[in-house]
């Protein structure tokens, strides 16, 4: 995965699943992932890793996430709870409700006899579609009794929950093909108590995975992450996920945080304890605070329409869901307020740092768009070693030292200009606090561990990654590499982008770390100028010595872009040459899949090519591919390079000059070991693999000598297909 936070998990010889992130419009599958088959396959696959490396099971504690904050909040919960209870016993037992109840005994009659039918489903394992009926009539009974709860006792009630009418379909926000079994929405405890439409996901506050049999609980989990994902995709102010899945006569509850997906114990129907288990999941999601729903309380959504798109495509038009954001400065301690325009980039995985960008205006006393200056607006959620305001390798103070540093003697290219920066700020129990995974714990009582591999408690499910949410407004405002006309647009804009990167990296002595499609943005001055580039994302960016100019080694970045030394984390200094070799493979990629929507290469044309190699499979695996792929200039070309779109005249002459500056130095020529460089190794003649063995002679290693001579040439190299490119635009 590129930067979902769980890296490091899933490299160093295990499977690496294809980089998942969404730029413009949303959910339209381009040649930039895998087509809809292979992406299907590889879903299965990441939830198979899911459930193997990241699910934890029975726990007890998982309803304290979803409790009211207050004491008496908590007691009229727990209250419900037997009274409703009580209620469903007496109904289905035939029994008389107690007098006074404020109950509509014909109203809950609706929805008992799927109940019952439920509670007998393990003599016959029922179909699908009968266990969506039995669930929604479950849910649809313990929100009728709460609507009359809260008429009859002034009982303040926040929402009700109800399901879905309609079962296996596909939201009406969906621009794939996947359908879901049933829904959980939300509506004001007015709403009249029955299902309502499947409706979209941005409306919904859970999805519910039904399968037919108890011994399918594993199956119906992975049905769960994989659909779920769209939640995050359309539910823009969205900062975890509630799920159920139904298997028989059983009920799994699970929360899918950044780093762990935690399952409840099985609520059994057939069971009066069961039962009442799952009326108290719906009775704590109906009365607890948005924000223990997974809902971000610093971001407001402002508009609705019913026929809409959450997001906008990489144009001028105005998204019809919008937010109100509210920005906090750690410099200045002050909260400022933005409301989107559009949405640039919005998290599509259940795991990592669900990174989302906006287009936005200060907010002037109303929600509606003005015509101010436009800003971004980037959150996210990156792991950390530190306190939060402590962090070395905090992104906000990288672009302070960025703005600091060019503030008073601006270069002759474009920057990301910080405006405002920090950490996003909650209040818990009238206290200001930074929002980070520990205070997720908190809410519920329950203390995060830090992982530690020498840790007593490591398969604890609160041993947990420490997240900060972080929110930074910049400038100036682009659009994604996808937005380019032609090639000769394409070098203008990487070259301006690493013009930005070489001048960070010599005057603020900032690394980049993370050269990749969506990290390289094109703004445009008007309509007919031509393009310029913007470095973005410095979130796995560090600091470094300004001459010595290198980094500890590291495996990080995105997929299919790392470079080699990157991708095996080889030891030795990350230095510029990771970062040029990532800008080489994003040239490589974009020439083979097509640069722009005009020049999309088909799907399968894709899976023929050797280029697919780079992104699925083992770290070794993409590893030596790509060390065979650039150990000499005929296997480049044969490779990659003849393979790029047929109507590209520049870029397969740029690709080849920025492999000559990078691989066919004199000095540490290739990709591999030579066995000239290697007598003393008797093995060398045995098997190839062993040629791409990390060691002094090994060229990626020894070009760490080179570095300065060999960036030299490639800014050269980059300059000139520059003037090319300008000559061409011009024309």
């Amino acid at each position: 995965l590129s930067k979902t936070g769980v890296t490091q998990k899933i490299t160093g010889g295990q499977e690496v699943m294809p980089h998942k992130s969404h730029t413009g419009k949303i959910e339209t599958v381009d040649s930039y992932k895998i087509y809809e088959k292979e992406l299907n396959e590889d879903n299965e696959e990441y939830a198979q890793l899911l459930i193997g490396s990241y699910t934890h099971r029975d726990i007890y504690r998982l309803l304290d996430f979803a409790k009211p904050t207050t004491t008496a909040g908590l007691e009229a919960a727990a209250q419900n709870v037997d009274f409703i209870s009580d209620a469903m016993e007496r109904i289905l037992t035939k029994k008389r409700l107690p007098n006074g109840s404020g109950l509509n005994r014909r109203l809950l009659l609706r929805f008992v006899n799927g109940i019952g039918e439920w509670m007998k489903v393990g003599s016959s394992p029922p179909s699908e579609k009968q266990l969506y009926g039995y669930f929604s009539n479950f849910a649809l009974f313990v929100a009728q009794c709460l609507k009359s709860v809260a008429a009859s006792n002034n009982l303040h009630i926040a929402r009700l929950v109800l399901s879905t009418e309609r079962s296996n379909n596909k939201p009406d926000d969906s621009n794939n093909t996947r359908r879901i079994d049933v829904g959980l929405t939300t509506c004001n405890v007015s709403a009249l108590v029955e299902h309502v439409s499947m409706g979209r996901y941005v409306d919904m506050l859970c999805i519910v995975e039904a399968k037919q049999e108890r011994a399918l609980d594993k199956d119906g989990l992975m049905q769960l992450y994989i659909d779920s994902d769209s939640l995050f995709l359309h539910q823009l102010n969205r900062q975890f996920l509630w799920g159920l899945t139904i298997c028989a006569d059983e009920v799994y509850a699970c929360m899918m945080l950044n780093d762990g997906l935690f399952v409840s114990p099985a609520m059994r129907i057939s069971e009066l304890a069961g039962r009442k288990m799952l009326i108290s999941w719906l009775v704590r999601w109906s009365m607890c605070p948005d924000d223990l729903l997974g809902y971000d309380p610093t971001m407001h959504r402002v508009t609705v329409h019913s026929d809409v798109d959450v997001v906008g495509s990489d144009n001028d038009d105005v998204d019809d869901i919008r937010y109100r954001i509210d920005c906090y400065d750690d410099e200045s301690m002050e909260t400022i307020k933005y409301v989107t325009k559009r949405t640039i980039m919005s998290a599509d995985d259940i795991l990592g740092r669900h990174t989302r960008c906006f287009v936005a205006t200060r907010y002037s006393g109303s929600d509606a768009y003005s015509s101010a200056t436009e800003v971004v607006i980037k959150d996210a959620w990156p792991p950390t070693n530190y306190p939060p305001l402590e962090d070395p390798r905090d992104e906000i103070k990288l672009l302070r030292k960025i703005h600091d540093t060019f503030k008073n003697d601006a270069p002759d290219h474009i920057y990301p200009e910080l405006i405002v920066g920090g950490h996003v700020r909650l209040t818990q129990k009238n206290r200001s606090v930074i929002d980070t995974t520990d205070a997720i714990f908190k809410a519920a009582g329950v203390k995060r561990i830090d992982p530690s591999s020498d840790s007593d408690a490591d398969s604890a499910w609160n041993q947990q990654l420490l997240r900060a949410h972080r929110r930074i407004v910049m400038s100036p405002v682009g659009h994604s590499i996808k937005t380019v006309q032609n090639e000769a647009e394409l070098i203008i804009v990487l070259a301006e982008a690493m013009r930005c990167y070489s001048s960070i990296l010599s005057q603020c002595g900032i690394l980049h770390r993370d050269i990749s499609t969506n990290n390289i943005l094109v703004v445009r001055d008007g309509k007919d100028t031509i393009p310029r580039g913007l470095l973005i994302d410095f979130d796995l960016a560090v600091e470094v010595n300004k001459h010595k100019r290198s980094a500890c080694p590291e495996s990080l970045g995105t997929m299919p872009y790392m470079s080699i030394a990157n991708i095996l984390n080889l030891d030795t200094p990350r230095t510029a040459l990771d970062d040029w070799e990532s800008l080489l493979y994003v040239v490589c990629w974009l020439a083979t899949v097509g640069i722009s929507s005009d020049h999309r290469v088909a799907d399968a044309e894709l899976e023929n090519k050797q280029i697919k190699h780079w992104r699925i499979g083992t770290t070794k695996m993409i590893a030596d591919a790509k060390r065979t792929h650039m150990h000499s200039s005929d296997n480049f070309q044969f490779s990659i390079v003849s393979r790029y779109c047929s109507q590209y005249k520049l870029l397969p002459c740029f690709a080849i000059a920025l492999y000559n500056a990078l691989f066919g130095n004199n000095n540490c020529p290739g990709a591999y070991l030579d066995d000239d460089d290697d007598e003393d190794d008797d093995s060398s003649d045995d098997d190839d693999s062993d040629k791409s063995t990390d060691g002094p002679n090994d060229p990626l290693i020894k070009r760490g000598a080179y570095v300065d001579e060999i960036v030299a040439n490639l800014e050269g190299v980059l300059e000139k297909f520059k003037r090319k490119a300008q000559a061409v635009f011009k024309l």
